[in-house]
């Protein structure tokens, strides 16, 4: 089959299209065609090498929707032509943070796709079935393979963590992204005002398209002042932290007293130097978010059947175009998702 290979860690262009050999499911798992690969931001960083669980030669993205070619021995419930995406990775369904529903926090199997294992960015994929969801029929791939990391993400870092509530102001760093358009859309579903925070005016028109009360274009990421003038110097109830360290100080400084601040994104993995007095004094909390369980990815699929979330797929390109994918990517010239097409010939 053909595949974008990794081989050495770096520059967008060590990702290279090849043959290699076809996988096969074993127990527990299953052989899915893969029609639809989304390219996520963490697939940038984990090119880079700056996921220390991944291991060269690699298959990157963990964003996959196919339909079941072959199931494994010792695989009930699934058969061929099933509908399925992957979720970002694995949980064991048995331990007792399993059972209290923090699947994200299992550690009896927390592989990722694209990490420990072969993920999306090839014609075919084996997938344990305990990190897959079911796809309705009619919703289109290129969708399909996005909802996870982006709804499902805005879902569990919104919702199932920052426990938004109607009439809250929520700030969004990184909003022109995938996971920043759907949180947009979600916190506005959800009854809340949005302050959208991008790098560009190009960005702009798609985030007021997702329901974005306010949009601040700040390419110094200098945007705390401006937020809290929009709130009548009050600040923000809520953040949600898509950028991490290159923007956590300003959010800091925007929240009201009483705020909570959701981080679920850390783009350039660096690290933040923390006052706490002010985090007391404000008596800030700090939350962190991770990954979507099965359960948080029904509900966005559900989400958008019901047309409440609109996808923001941007753009759709075939297998080759992987690297320049993350070329566009890192320089920012996205607003969305772009999604490769494993099946389609170029």
């Amino acid at each position: 089959m053909r595949a974008v290979v990794l081989r050495e860690f770096g520059a967008a262009s060590n990702l290279r299209l090849e043959n290699v050999p076809d996988p096969r499911p074993g127990r527990g798992e299953v052989l899915i065609k893969v029609h639809a690969c989304g390219v996520c931001y963490h697939d940038v960083i984990n090119r880079r090498g700056n996921l220390p669980r991944t291991h060269v030669p690699a298959i990157l993205g963990h964003e996959a929707a196919g339909e079941i070619v072959e199931v494994g021995p010792d695989t009930p419930g699934w058969k061929v032509g099933d509908r399925v995406a992957t979720l970002q990775r694995l949980s064991c369904g048995e331990c007792a943070l399993c059972k209290s529903g923090r699947n994200s926090l299992c550690k009896k199997d927390n592989r990722f796709f694209g990490e420990e294992i072969s993920g999306g960015y090839a014609e075919y994929m084996t997938a344990p079935v305990m990190g897959l969801g079911r796809v309705p029929e009619g919703l289109p791939w290129p969708v399909a393979a996005t909802v996870c990391c982006t709804l499902g993400t805005a879902v569990h870092t919104l919702r199932t963590r920052g426990k938004i509530r109607a009439g809250e102001t929520v700030l969004i760093t990184g909003a022109s992204g995938g996971v920043g358009l759907a949180a947009v859309q979600l916190a506005k579903v959800d009854g809340a005002r949005v302050i959208a925070v991008t790098s560009g005016e190009a960005k702009v028109q798609a985030l007021r398209e997702a329901g974005a009360d306010e949009v601040i274009i700040s390419r110094g990421l200098d945007f705390a002042n401006e937020a809290r003038r929009l709130t009548g110097g009050e600040g923000v109830n809520v953040a949600i932290e898509i950028v991490g360290s290159a923007t956590f100080a300003q959010s800091l400084k925007a929240m009201a007293p009483g705020g909570r601040v959701v981080v679920v994104g850390n783009l350039e993995t660096g690290k933040v130097d923390l006052n706490p007095g002010l985090v007391i004094v404000k008596e800030l909390e700090i939350i962190g978010a991770f990954a979507t369980t099965r359960e948080e990815l029904d509900e966005s699929l559900k989400l958008v059947a019901d047309k409440k979330i609109r996808p923001f797929v941007s753009d759709a390109v075939a297998l080759p175009e992987a690297g320049k994918a993350h070329f566009r990517l890192e320089n920012r010239e996205i607003a969305g998702r772009v999604v490769l097409l494993p099946q389609e010939l170029q």
